[in-house]
């Protein structure tokens, strides 16, 4: 595993894309933890792109509900990702 992907699952557990409001503008401390491995990998993928110049702001400003939504999908896309690679499937 790359050292960026690591950085990048670390703070998106450690700042969750999909943390409530009120969270985000409390302390910081005690983010609310990943429902699995999946999450875990949506958070991160989250942290990367709103970690990069010209992609993060496209991402400021969006309803608490939305990120929820954004990351579940995420979530449930590296899952099916996960379940065809199981599968023996390959994209020739």
């Amino acid at each position: 595993m790359s050292d960026l992907a690591k950085h990048s699952l670390q703070r998106g557990a450690q700042y969750p894309f999909d943390a409530t409001d009120e969270w985000w503008v409390g302390d910081g401390t005690n983010p609310p933890p990943a429902v699995d491995w999946a999450h875990a990998a949506a958070r991160g993928i989250l942290h990367d792109l709103t970690d990069r110049r010209g992609i993060k702001q496209g991402f400021a400003g969006i309803d608490h509900e939305v990120r929820v939504e954004i990351v579940e999908s995420i979530a449930n896309i590296v899952r099916a990702a996960a379940a065809l690679a199981d599968a023996g499937w390959r994209d020739e």
